[in-house]
């Protein structure tokens, strides 16, 4: 897995452990998992990167600030994807599409292809290289 696909999974587990239990999810642990998440990337790490990891970790205190709300607590969604655009709406989403948008161009791969083109449909609800396979992007780069 590349590192940029590692970075997007890692802001899927916050977002995931935060929406299971919104409450256990503090300024503390934010901070820790931003500086463990910078820390295991391969130095120097690319300030772009730090800046995305940084907005998710923020955006992930406000998916527990939002589910904290006793108003809205007993309506939260036992999916966690639900969660977050219940509480994030699209902009949830921005900072691990970003990432694997920067992964592709550094690092060009299948999977991550596929990420952006996921990730793009949920921030801009619109399709991207919708009927193009990795191999024909690739090719027109």
């Amino acid at each position: 897995m590349s590192g940029h696909l590692a970075v997007v999974a890692a802001m899927d587990a916050l977002y995931q452990r935060t929406a299971a239990d919104p409450g256990a999810c503090g300024d503390e642990l934010l901070a820790t998992w931003v500086d463990d998440l910078l820390a295991a990337l391969e130095p120097p790490v690319d300030r772009a990167l730090a800046r995305e990891v940084r907005r998710a970790a923020r955006l992930a205190g406000r998916l527990a600030r939002y589910w904290t709300d006793p108003a809205r607590a007993s309506r939260l969604p036992g999916d966690w994807r639900q969660a977050v655009d219940g509480a994030l709406g699209s902009r949830g989403w921005e900072p691990s599409l970003e990432v694997a948008r920067r992964g592709l161009e550094a690092e060009p791969s299948p999977a991550l292809f596929d990420e952006v083109r996921r990730r793009w449909r949920q921030v801009h609800f619109a399709p991207w290289m919708e009927d193009v396979t990795y191999q024909e992007w690739l090719t027109s780069r």
